[in-house]
Order: C-alpha cells, then sequence, then structure tokens
C-alpha cells in the first residue's frame, strides 16, 4: 500500500461486521513512505473457539487519513443545560423516539408503515428545519484502479 505523503492509513476490522470469538485492533500505518508490509491483528476473545474467515470474505478495513489529523481535535465536555437550544431539540428527538418506539409495538401505526425514523437520514432537525448545507447521506468513494503489470482493471 502506498498512499500520498503527509497520509497514513487507518487499519481495522471490517465496519459493520462483527466476527463472533475474536475482535479487531486497530492501528495507523504511515504508508506514504514505509516500504513494510503490515498486520491485521485480531484478539482471540473466545479461546478454544474455530474462527474462520470464507473465501471472500472482508477481514480488514483501512482509511486514508491525514498525519495529525487526529491530534489537532480538542475533545471538551459540556453540560447540557447550558446549551438550551441544543437541550431543547434533544428532549424534542428523544421524546419522539420515545413515542415512535411504543407505537411499533402496535398494529396499524404510522411507525410500523414507516419502520424507522429518517428525520436525521433526511438532514431534519427534530423541529423540522431542513436543508443542512453540509448534510451526507451517502459515500460515493471511487473505485480502486489495480495498476499491477498482471491486471489492468478495477476492483
Amino acid at each position: 500500500m502506498r498512499t500520498e505523503p503527509g497520509t497514513n492509513l487507518w487499519v481495522t476490522g471490517p465496519t459493520n461486521a462483527p466476527k463472533d470469538g475474536i475482535a479487531p485492533l486497530t492501528g495507523f500505518v504511515e504508508t506514504d513512505w514505509a516500504p513494510y508490509t503490515f498486520t491485521m491483528n485480531w484478539l482471540v476473545t473466545r479461546p478454544g473457539t474455530t474462527i474462520r474467515f470464507e473465501a471472500g470474505e472482508p477481514f480488514c478495513f483501512f482509511f486514508p487519513i491525514h498525519r495529525g489529523q487526529i491530534e489537532t481535535v480538542e475533545p471538551e465536555l459540556h453540560d447540557l443545560d447550558k446549551d438550551p437550544e441544543t437541550k431543547k431539540l434533544f428532549s424534542e428527538w428523544s421524546e419522539s423516539r420515545n413515542t415512535f418506539n411504543a407505537d411499533l409495538r402496535m398494529p396499524d401505526t404510522e411507525a410500523r408503515r414507516q419502520k424507522w425514523q429518517k428525520k436525521y437520514y433526511r438532514g431534519e432537525t427534530p423541529d423540522g428545519e431542513t436543508g443542512q448545507a453540509e448534510h451526507q447521506i451517502k459515500l460515493r468513494v471511487k473505485d480502486v484502479i489495480d495498476k499491477r503489470a498482471s491486471k489492468k482493471k478495477n476492483v
């Protein structure tokens, strides 16, 4: 693997694909300069259990991230009570979610027809405000182009 200068790979297990008996370990690999291979490491959580990866089953996920980007984040914790607008929106959402989940258990309800609330998916706040400028529903990633001499096709 080779990335652009200053770009690492975040390496972990496949996303949204838990595997019984093992847990993926995560690391950052400097793939812009290093001529080395790297390994995908797993922690066995149930010793003595046979664990198999079938042919074609994903066993690794990697994602490019600019070196040092994570270190620029300065996490902070705040009291929700000190942000009345966010607290109001959260309370509206929480009440709506509780009602929706209760209605899911009842036949012939709008919740049953909808199956899931879609406000976040649509980019709507709990009070119905729409048009979040940066809302992104789907990633449109480019295909990997295989530039090995033995193959010339998209992967």
